[in-house]
């Protein structure tokens, strides 16, 4: 059964930060959960790791987004099998449709004029018209758990024995080379932690490719869907008034909204589905051949690392004497993996301790790319 709460952060990630919790409302209560911190926010607010970084429905493909169904073939294959449910199977009177000279009654039929529906016409197998308003909100009303029921494939099941796996492989392996802190791990590894860390990367309702798609909306689909909104407001109106601009304005921003949402659905898929094209196949090579992991660990009794509603993420900044350039993702409250720019093999990791300067500094900085909320196994936490 598809879950209505999608969590965009796995709670099998959170586990590492769950500890023993209190809320600021009844602090004499104790649980199992993480401290989670809003803005401003100096005490942290127990909460139980279910309740937290989810959206409703997030990874659920309405039918509305059945344009992605082409670059999506799982999807069609689930929407044609709910129409034929629909057509076919639901109550005691079957249907078929027609649009033009096409007859639609088979699985086949239905995947061919599937971009086509809006135009089709419903019969009962007499020839009478069916309940074209009632069939349509039917159809409608479908989703897809597609990409819900992959993640939880993946991601959920996978991400315990990665995480242990990786952090493992790098304490227990040897030096490169002597007085190294650098270690030769299998690159079966290595490529798994990538993997989670990219697939994280672009779960994230907040993802933007490198900030690519946002540039797309803003100097692309949102002025040419305004336009169009505009555009189409009654010839006859003498004088297009602020309120009209303001509505076709955002039933613009809405449809490109739209269309940005089934290009993320499709980046999702490709990513899980497929072997090359998207952002996650285009960028894996290239971080193979040109970048190195860096494992961060903390010192015994140090202060921890965060996480945020945004836990993998790209830092770029100038280049300062300590240049933390590069991709972030805290893996635990006493591990955080970086990835930057480096010549040597992907797999060969650089091991280093983390004291508690060096921990506040990577804190500044997963807050700086939070959205709202900061996830931690304290109550209190030291960014300076």
């Amino acid at each position: 059964m598809p879950t209505k709460k999608q969590h965009f952060v796995p709670r099998v990630y959170m586990k590492a930060w769950e500890t023993t919790v209190e809320t600021l409302k009844d602090p004499h209560i104790k649980f199992s959960g993480v401290y989670t911190f809003e803005d401003h926010t100096v005490l942290g607010n127990g909460a139980n790791r279910n309740s937290v970084l989810w959206m409703p429905h997030l990874y659920t493909v309405r039918f509305q987004h059945n344009f992605v169904c082409k670059s999506c073939p799982r999807i069609m294959e689930d929407f044609v099998n709910q129409i034929y449910t629909i057509m076919r199977e639901n109550g005691s009177k079957p249907i078929y449709a027609k649009i033009g000279y096409s007859v639609i009654r088979t699985k086949k039929s239905i995947r061919k004029h599937l971009h086509e529906i809006d135009d089709w016409t419903f019969y009962y197998e007499d020839g009478n018209l069916a309940k074209q308003a009632a069939i349509q909100r039917n159809i409608n009303a479908l989703n897809s758990y597609v990409l819900e029921n992959a993640f939880d494939d993946y991601l959920e099941k996978k991400w315990d024995s990665v995480q242990k796996g990786f952090i493992d492989a790098v304490r227990n392996s040897l030096p490169a080379e002597i007085n190294s802190s650098e270690r030769l791990i299998p690159y079966q590894l290595a490529f798994d932690m990538l993997s989670c860390f990219l697939m994280m990367l672009c779960r994230s309702p907040y993802f933007t490719a490198m900030r690519i798609s946002q540039k797309i909306k803003d100097t692309i689909l949102y002025p040419m869907f305004e336009d169009l909104c505009i555009s189409a407001i009654p010839k006859e109106q003498s004088e297009i008034t602020d309120e009209d601009r303001e509505k076709a304005i955002e039933e613009g921003k809405q449809y490109a909204d739209t269309i940005m949402t089934g290009v993320w659905y499709s980046e999702l898929y490709r990513m899980i589905f497929g072997n090359t094209g998207g952002f996650y196949h285009s960028i894996i090579p290239m971080i193979l051949s040109g970048c190195q992991m860096i494992l961060f660990e903390t010192y015994p009794n140090s202060e921890h690392f965060i996480t945020s509603d945004n836990p993998a993420f790209e830092h770029m900044l100038k280049v300062t004497a300590e240049n933390t350039n590069g991709f972030i993702f805290p893996i635990s409250p006493t591990h955080l993996l970086f990835i930057a720019q480096g010549s040597d093999k992907f797999n060969l990791v650089d091991y280093r301790y983390a004291n508690n300067e060096t921990v506040r500094h990577f804190n500044q900085i997963i807050i700086s790319h939070k959205h709202n909320l900061i996830i931690a196994d304290t109550k209190r936490i030291r960014t300076s």
